[in-house]
């Protein structure tokens, strides 16, 4: 996003959150047990299935090192769950904040979580993100009280501030 003179629009919050334990721990295990499987493979000469260490390995990797990034600047908030699936959101388009500092009751990973709602999650405190159209956007983040803050304070010059609950 740039401004009419071409300069980059300030980012007023930043997040990037890795998975928590769980999933860390599951992810760096499928990482580990694909070398074992890929030995036992060649060891039983079966060429068929060597597919499987390779994506038990790159299956492990993505968990483990699995991210959500959310950077609020003027005009957007940004969520990206590893940097893979982004949605852009219009601030003036919020209608509601809440958090859930709860550590991971909605699952993992970027995930549909009914019709309208879709979560990217790692684990750890979330804020829910209502928009006017009727739309939920949920994300962890490590600061959701310093994001709703961000968010209702600069809500812009003019416009409704979103309401907190």
């Amino acid at each position: 996003m740039a401004t009419p003179s071409g300069i980059p629009t300030p980012t007023l919050y930043y997040s990037r959150v890795r998975a928590t334990l769980v999933p860390r721990v599951a992810g760096f295990t499928m990482v580990a047990l694909g070398p074992v499987l890929f030995v036992l493979i060649v060891l039983k000469n079966t060429p068929e299935v060597l597919f499987a260490p390779l994506v038990i390995t790159a299956a492990g990797s993505f968990i483990a090192f699995m991210t959500v990034t959310v950077k609020v600047d003027s005009q957007n908030v940004v969520i990206a769950f590893c940097d893979i699936f982004k949605r852009t959101l219009p601030r003036d388009e919020i209608a509601m904040l809440t958090t859930d500092n709860a550590a991971g009751p909605s699952g993992y990973g970027f995930r549909y979580m009914g019709p309208g709602m879709v979560g990217y999650l790692v684990g750890g405190p979330e804020i829910n993100i209502e928009m006017k159209n009727g739309t939920t956007i949920i994300a962890s983040t490590d600061g959701p009280e310093r994001l709703m803050g961000v968010l209702t304070r600069h809500a812009g010059q003019g416009s409704e501030a979103p309401s907190s609950g």
